[in-house]
């Protein structure tokens, strides 16, 4: 009984090792693309919306696997696509998403990224809870769902205050695929990258 006690121990506190260990390693992914944003945050207007997106650029590939994300995003349409096409969707989606970070985190008005917990969802998926705060302003809920793979965190999906980015991704990108067909979603993903910088100032 002596020994049974003392494996129960070790294999609990190998467990409880092992769950650190993920949730370090995530909120590693998650914190350095939140300290990124702040400073991006901070120096909005002497960057420009070119020095924003050049900025989160290198931070925001390494922190996210856009393969995953784009698999996911179109659903059932990703296998009918050849690899071309794959390539060329992960490709403007990332570029997209770099656009995006870079036109709404634009301003700086005290904010600040705070971890609040994580929650483990099955072997090589995790989620970290944050909260964006900032002086007089109601807290904004983050949830950053991680995958790993290799070793490596990365963030395939945020929900903000309860909405998912996946989930609207989905939900646009297939209605589009099935109305108006692949290149189509391309030039629409296109556009809203060039009206995000127009609309910012993109020459600046």
């Amino acid at each position: 009984m002596y020994i049974q006690a003392i494996i129960g121990v070790l294999l609990f506190c190998l467990a409880q090792f092992s769950v650190a260990e993920e949730q370090s390693g995530a909120k590693q992914t998650v914190d350095k693309l939140n300290t990124v944003i702040i400073e991006a945050m901070k120096n909005a207007k002497q960057l420009g919306y070119k020095g924003r997106y050049a900025k989160l650029d290198p931070v925001i590939k390494e922190t996210h696997d856009f393969v995953a994300i784009a698999q996911i995003a179109l659903g059932s349409h990703w296998k009918a696509l050849n690899d071309e096409q794959k390539k060329a969707f992960i490709d403007k989606l990332t570029e997209l998403s770099i656009a995006t970070y870079a036109a709404q985190f634009n301003g700086y008005s005290g904010e600040s990224f705070k971890y609040d917990s994580e929650q483990a969802m099955r072997s090589n998926r995790i989620t970290l809870h944050y909260q964006l705060v900032a002086p007089k302003e109601k807290p904004v809920v983050f949830e950053y769902v991680l995958g790993q793979s290799n070793g490596q965190w990365s963030i395939i999906n945020i929900v903000v205050d309860g909405i998912s980015d996946l989930a609207l991704k989905k939900a646009q990108y297939t209605s589009v695929i099935e109305r108006e067909g692949f290149d189509n979603l391309l030039n629409k993903l296109s556009q809203k990258i060039t009206d995000y910088a127009k609309d910012n100032g993109g020459s600046s």
